[in-house]
């Protein structure tokens, strides 16, 4: 996954303490495509399982799933403007308030 990250975001995500990761992964709950990831997890340092990759970009590492991938078109931008995370890629915005919350 192509995974790009702004300065502002940049900013905000090295406040996360270290031996924390980010984990990425989709509500499979909601019915709404678009907008069916409402936060960035902040979790313990793991290895990863069967189904989820891990993602370095500049010096923060993600953990992917495999369906979050797919449905991001293998290319993500992570933006941060109003005190929200903004998910997008080239082709158009996904959601402009996602949230950090620490697991």
């Amino acid at each position: 996954m192509k995974l790009e990250i702004t300065q502002s975001a940049k900013e905000k995500l090295n406040e996360i303490p270290n031996g924390k990761i980010m984990q990425l992964s989709l509500d499979r709950g909601s019915c709404d495509i678009v907008n069916n990831l409402y936060e960035i997890k902040v979790v313990e340092n793991r290895e990863s399982d069967s189904t989820e990759n891990i993602i370095q970009s500049d010096d923060l590492t993600f953990i992917i799933d495999d369906d979050f991938e797919d449905l991001y078109e293998h290319e993500l931008t992570i933006d941060f403007k109003n005190n929200f995370f903004v998910f997008k890629n080239k082709n158009q915005t996904f959601n402009n308030r996602i949230g950090l919350r620490y697991v």
